[in-house]
């Protein structure tokens, strides 16, 4: 009895590292903050920011598609569609009352003017998953608008200051 038992637990230990779950987790580069690490009103703002960057490139796909020019929607368009955060709402005045503008095709900066909610973000439309930016040393300053792409460029935004929002950190395979 006590040879079998011995003979399970050493098999069991042998076996064991071969049972294990890898983690390859991606370290996040210095000017980027994970989702999971955001308060809750910045969770809010990137919730709103997602959705609205679904329609925002739904929109510019309509105009190339049915009317043959690139144009993505302005935010007075984007406040008359009732599409949060810019329409100026209940939740509008919670989230910080950002004051929003379109500074490049397709790029979108929120800056704070309340003390409370969520701090100064940037949304870029351009690629299939949103490109969020946020300020959280809280000295985002306005783009001037129609403002180059070189200056809208990641390297602009870190020296600025801005810390990119990585949507997924790390990637989890399982070997079983």
């Amino acid at each position: 009895m006590a040879l079998s038992i011995a003979v399970i637990l050493l098999v069991a230990a042998i076996l064991l590292p071969y049972h294990q779950c890898v983690s390859d987790k991606q370290e996040l580069a210095a000017h980027q903050i994970s989702l999971a690490n955001l308060e809750a009103q910045e969770l809010a703002m990137i919730g709103d920011l997602r959705l609205a960057h679904e329609e925002i490139r739904n929109i510019h796909q309509d105009s190339i598609e049915f009317d043959d020019k690139d144009i993505w929607p302005s935010i007075t368009e984007l406040e008359a569609l009732w599409l949060a955060p810019f329409v100026k709402d209940k939740s509008w005045q919670h989230k910080g009352e950002h004051l929003w503008h379109q500074v490049a095709p397709g790029i979108y900066q929120g800056l704070r003017q309340s003390e409370q909610g969520a701090v100064s973000v940037i949304l870029s439309c351009h690629a299939q998953e949103p490109d969020v930016w946020i300020d959280f040393n809280l000295q985002a300053t306005p783009f001037e608008d129609d403002v180059s792409q070189l200056s809208l460029s990641d390297s602009a935004l870190i020296k600025a200051g801005w810390q990119q929002v990585a949507f997924s950190d790390h990637q989890d395979t399982h070997n079983h």
